[in-house]
Parts: C-alpha cells; structure tokens; sequence
C-alpha cells in the first residue's frame, strides 16, 4: 500500500529543501507543484498586485491523483510539494512546515519577492492559513512543524518520525500572532 505525504506551507518555509531531502534518502518520487503547474499549465492567469499564477486547483489535484495513480503499483511512498498541496484530499499525512514570520520575513527577502507578496505572505503565516486550511480537509492527519530555529536536517528527521509513526506534531501547537502585534 502506497503512503501519501502531503509536505504544505507558506512560501518560505522549506518544503522544496526538506521534499528533495526527503525524496532522495528515502528514494521515493517527488510531485513538485509548483513545476507541475508551471510545466502543464494549470493556471488561469496571474494576481494582478502579487504576480502569483491563479492556480486551477481542480485540475492540480486531478493532474497530482492521475500521477499517484500510476505509481501506486510501484512505490511505498509519494511525496507532494508545494504550498498549495494540501488542497489533494488524497492523503495519509500532511505536513504544515511554519515559519515565524519576523524569520520568514527574511528568507522572502533573499529570495526577491517584492513588499506586496512578502507582507502577503507573512500575515497568511501569522494566522495559519495553510495549516487552517490543511486541518479542515485533512482534520487529525496534519502535522505542523515550527522550522523557525531548525536545519533542513532536524526537519527531515523529524518528518521521517511522522513517516514511521514515531512522532505526532498535532495541528494548532504553532502560534505567531504575537507578530501581529508587533507590525500595529
């Protein structure tokens, strides 16, 4: 039987660091989202303030089981990335990677996004959002995991816990609205 890990969260958090970690030691096929919506345009347009792609969500997760689905046969395990990932109802754990957003602030910063989309997305992690939406559809599979002080490494372990059911992270134990008072 195949395992369906679904590894969500605000951009910024490492989902795409910890995912390729995770595919190549335990040697299991990466979706990546983000190509996989970029290469099969899954879109409809792009947010006009932010220059995000406005994602169709029903064909990203038609597109993501119909490739589950081939390899179901032939793995133990499949690993889905990407921000919007947890909108796959096909799943046996999620993992919501959080980042405090003063941290996150940064990490936007370094990788170029502009003032608009970094404010964005650092209000979307100081009030949950993923992980919000992520516990809604998938309830008590989500695990949410603070990678604030962490190393891809410590993630990684800690995922592979989940993984081998060592480990439950349960959602609603990250808080960072503190941040929202600060930036009042």
């Amino acid at each position: 039987m195949i395992m369906i890990l679904l590894i969500t969260g605000t951009p910024g958090t490492g989902k795409s660091t910890v995912s390729c970690l995770l595919a190549e030691q335990l040697s299991a096929p990466l979706i990546d989202l983000n190509q996989l919506i970029e290469n099969e345009h899954l879109y409809t347009g792009y947010h006009p303030e932010w220059g995000f792609k406005i994602v169709n969500l029903e064909d990203m997760c038609r597109r993501v089981n119909e490739i589950i689905n081939k390899l179901e046969n032939n793995e133990e395990l499949v690993i889905v990335e990407g921000h919007l990932a947890h909108y796959c109802e096909k799943a046996d754990k999620v993992i919501v990677l959080r980042t405090h957003p003063m941290i996150l602030n940064k990490r936007l910063q370094d990788k170029g996004f502009n003032e608009a989309k970094i404010q964005e997305n650092i209000e979307a992690e100081a009030l949950d959002i993923c992980e919000f939406e992520a516990f809604q559809i998938h309830d008590d599979k989500v695990n949410e995991i603070d990678t604030s002080h962490k190393n891809p490494q410590e993630v990684l372990d800690l995922i592979i816990k989940v993984i081998n059911n060592e480990e439950h992270f349960p959602a609603g134990k990250v808080d960072f609205l503190d941040y929202l008072d600060l930036i009042k």
